[in-house]
């Protein structure tokens, strides 16, 4: 206790200055107090008694020198003392009265400023550069232990891991008989089992969903590949059968004329709908044309609702787009694969469309007018791509499209062709008519009535 005492009382004896310094500041406020660093850099308090005033030390520094800006030597000075007129050739300085006598300093040139101020710039643009770069090592140099540390971690979590994976586990098969698996080969087992499940489930759905596809797909395969010479040969004549009629119309009307069938003297016509043919896939199906409501009032929303509704009863000429015989693009779209539980029996109508090929034709009969298309291109995009929309002003082209691959939308498949001249098979150019079969003029009591 003794020490304690003892203690405390060195305490207050070396605190006692600085506590009687502060309370002669409350109890004064007029109490000058101003301390100072002494030539070791200790704080030195003003010293004080009670019978004296403080000692203040009086601290005084010397005035900075000023800072001379060189004057070049052909300085023109103008002074101003008896032709007061002289003033207004300065640039920005008001009037005086001729009383006044200004003596103006010398006009030291701008360029001298703004030398100054590129040469601060760069010292200052340097030193924060030099800075940054020095940042940059430090960072990089403290986060090299970071690096280590996480490459340690990581060989440690792999040799942990690969510790637990090999600890063998022995495990009761059917017949009960114990084997022996490390865990790894249990986790793998375990992936493939229920990956494989997953695949054959969804592969199933898959298929499901879109089996009228496929069958079409897988019917037309096999047909070429099990058929016979004779059988394929009959094929191929069906098919140019299928073409020639349609070139050689009217030479069917003269050979009826000459058996005397009435009907091979009335004209050729189309049917009586808009109709596109494809004889190398055997399609023969209509073409529907949404109503042009939403397009015009810009519904895109709408159009699209449109077009789906018409897909239901065929393919669809996409609006807003050429119609056939106009210059521009006639854009057809159909499904390849939809919905079994949606309306409509053309679901699968374009499912086999990647089967044509660069050279493959196909006819559409559109308002009583026939049509003829031969195929030049065939490719694939995105399906933002609405590149494939675009209407050329010196082209007679037209695109078929549907989705690709079946089941799917992730791509559109896209396959051009170019308007011929229904016999001749040569280009039409922009507002030329394809050569049409002449029926010969006969009288009507010539008919065989």
């Amino acid at each position: 206790m003794i020490a304690l005492f003892a203690f405390s009382g060195l305490v207050f004896l070396s605190c006692k200055p600085f506590l009687w310094y502060n309370y002669e500041i409350l109890l004064n406020p007029s109490f000058p107090h101003r301390a100072w660093y002494d030539d070791d850099g200790n704080i030195i308090l003003p010293g004080f008694t009670r019978a004296s005033e403080p000692e203040v030390r009086e601290v005084r520094r010397e005035p900075s020198p000023r800072r001379e800006i060189p004057i070049p030597e052909n300085i023109e000075w103008i002074i101003i003392e008896d032709n007061p007129e002289a003033l207004h050739k300065l640039d920005g300085v008001p009037e005086i009265s001729p009383a006044m006598s200004v003596n103006l300093p010398p006009r030291i040139p701008m360029r001298i400023h703004v030398q100054e101020r590129i040469v601060a710039v760069r010292r200052i643009t340097r030193g924060a550069v030099r800075e940054g770069a020095k940042q940059y090592r430090v960072s990089i140099n403290a986060g090299q232990p970071l690096l280590e540390r996480a490459k340690d971690d990581l060989v440690w979590l792999r040799r942990v891991t690969w510790n637990f994976l090999a600890q063998p586990v022995w495990v009761p098969t059917r017949r009960r008989e114990i084997k022996q698996y490390s865990r790894g080969t249990l986790f793998t087992l375990d992936i493939l089992r229920f990956g494989g499940t997953f695949a054959v489930i969804f592969l199933g759905l898959f298929v499901a969903l879109n089996y009228d596809s496929f069958w079409q797909i897988t019917r037309s395969n096999i047909s070429v590949i099990l058929s016979s010479p004779s059988i394929e040969s009959a094929g191929d004549g069906a098919d140019d059968a299928l073409i020639e009629t349609l070139k050689q119309t009217a030479a069917q009307s003269v050979d009826g004329r000459e058996r005397g069938e009435l009907i091979s003297f009335l004209p050729t016509v189309g049917p009586p709908d808009n109709r596109i043919l494809i004889p190398k896939l055997s399609l023969n199906v209509p073409l529907v044309t949404p109503p042009l409501d939403s397009l015009l009032k810009q519904d895109w929303t709408q159009v699209e609702t449109d077009i789906q509704s018409a897909l239901a009863d065929g393919v669809v000429h996409y609006p807003g787009t050429a119609r056939p015989g106009q210059a521009g693009n006639f854009f057809v779209t159909g499904h390849s694969s939809y919905y079994p539980w949606a309306p409509g029996k053309y679901k699968t109508v374009f499912a086999r469309l990647p089967q044509l090929a660069i050279g493959d034709e196909y006819w559409v009969y559109y308002k009583g007018d026939r049509h003829r298309y031969l195929v030049t291109s065939k490719k694939e995009v995105s399906p933002s791509d609405v590149s494939v929309l675009d209407q050329p002003e010196n082209k007679r082209i037209s695109t078929l499209m549907t989705c690709t691959p079946i089941g799917t939308t992730l791509r559109r498949l896209i396959v051009q062709a170019v308007e011929v001249d229904p016999l001749s098979g040569q280009p039409l150019k922009i507002g030329e008519r394809s050569e049409k079969g002449v029926t010969p003029t006969v009288k009507l009591e010539a008919l065989p009535i």
